[in-house]
């Protein structure tokens, strides 16, 4: 089931196989029951439309008013804030919370992973997905001394932070997650080239889903994430371990 309305205000719906959206709602398909689910950062709702159809609870928030007036349609609840502050006040009320393409975007991803782990049940999990700035294609790219920023992918000139597989792992650590699933997705050829869609050109994605899948800090786009709060860990002490290593960090570089 995918959306009807896919003219997105900026960032558009990846239907197509071994997309980012296409995991993660494949990881919610095994769900026989409806679940509550957040979608942090809907854009123009396109997941969550899928999700309502499906018969699941969703709850919505957006900053950008224009994606919100055509995003709230799609959720149950709904609201426009900035994450960056934002308090979520929810509590063990999700099964699932989602960022999907939103948390590159933050100065402090791992704050905002904190203060939303509350609203998770007991047994709730965290899907995000992030861009690979390890992806072979930057790599070339510097090899020729070019990081030139575009509108859209991994060098979006939106994205405030870049994430490798290591330090996305890093990220989970810093929110006191623990990483339950990686899965890889390969360069969206069909963005690019929207005739590859065709039934033609299946099996040349299917050869690149498996190269991306051969050597994932090199070839994949972006890592889809599942995790899960870890229940030995305390989110404070997560926080003020993280500041000090960003400490640790900025003393090395002003020296």
């Amino acid at each position: 089931m995918i959306p009807t309305d896919t003219s997105e205000v900026r960032y558009e719906f990846k239907p197509f196989k071994y997309s980012s959206h296409y995991w993660i709602l494949k990881l919610l398909e095994g769900e026989r029951e409806p679940v509550s689910i957040l979608d942090v950062g809907t854009a123009s709702g396109y997941l969550g439309e899928v999700w309502k159809k499906s018969g699941h609870h969703v709850t919505g928030i957006e900053f950008d008013p224009a994606a919100a007036a055509k995003a709230k349609e799609n959720y149950h609840a709904f609201r426009v804030a900035d994450i960056e502050t934002f308090d979520f006040p929810y509590r063990s009320e999700f099964d699932y919370i989602v960022f999907a393409d939103v948390l590159e975007h933050l100065r402090d991803p791992a704050a905002v992973l904190r203060r939303c782990i509350p609203g998770l049940k007991e047994s709730g999990k965290i899907i995000i997905s992030l861009p690979n700035v390890a992806n072979w294609v930057i790599r070339l790219g510097l090899l020729f001394g070019r990081f030139d920023y575009t509108d859209r992918g991994i060098l979006d000139r939106t994205h405030l932070r870049f994430f490798t597989l290591r330090s996305a792992g890093q990220l989970m650590d810093d929110a006191s997650c623990e990483v339950l699933d990686v899965i890889p997705t390969p360069l969206p050829v069909q963005l690019i080239f929207p005739f590859t869609e065709k039934n033609f050109f299946r099996p040349m994605h299917e050869i690149h889903y498996a190269l991306t899948r051969s050597w994932t800090s090199l070839f994949a786009y972006q890592f889809v994430m599942m995790a899960a709060p870890d229940p030995f860990r305390d989110p404070v002490e997560s926080s003020l371990a993280g500041e000090r290593r960003h400490s640790s960090e900025r003393a090395v570089v002003n020296r």
